[in-house]
């Protein structure tokens, strides 16, 4: 019997969400580390927040995604009403590929310039932008167009 610890609402219906596993956890502080990196130390730009950060899209559509970029600070003490630039999804358990897919798509809709979902046991990257077929990236370096400078190592990543 899982633990739950919240809810995210697709389409108006709840879905129990469980604990994270430690890998999910240690490639969530891995790529938190190499944007903040980024950000602080080679000229990048904006705000990195993660770590189960609510988004409300609409009444039926609420989340909690696992990290995301804005390339503009971020201010407030209100929950998200629109996704970030990017937005980050690590796959688990907890999460069905339907309803993985489904909250992709909106951050899409709902104005994302991209969507990675990091899978661990795989090792690979895969990438949403609007009205493009998702990528996927198992290894090297993968360089996001908008993040000027910012160039991540699959390999480091994921440890390879």
């Amino acid at each position: 019997f899982p633990v739950t610890i919240e809810f995210e609402l697709y389409e108006g219906v709840p879905i129990q969400m469980t604990y994270a596993k430690p890998e999910h956890g240690i490639l969530l502080g891995r790529l938190f580390f190499f944007i903040n990196k980024w950000i602080i130390e080679n000229g990048g730009s904006g705000e990195v927040t993660g770590g189960e950060t609510g988004i409300r899209l609409n009444e039926k559509e609420r989340y909690s995604f696992d990290l995301g970029w804005s390339a503009f600070p971020l201010k407030g003490d209100k929950i998200l009403q629109t996704p970030l630039d990017l937005m980050v999804e690590i796959a688990s358990d907890a999460n069905s590929a339907e309803h993985m897919i489904h909250k992709c798509m909106r951050y899409l809709e709902y104005g994302a310039k991209e969507v990675w979902v990091l899978f661990p046991e795989e090792k690979l990257l895969q990438v949403y932008q609007p009205g493009r077929t998702a990528k996927i990236f198992q290894e090297g370096i993968y360089e996001p167009s908008y993040m000027n400078g910012f160039a991540l190592d699959l390999g480091k990543l994921f440890r390879k």
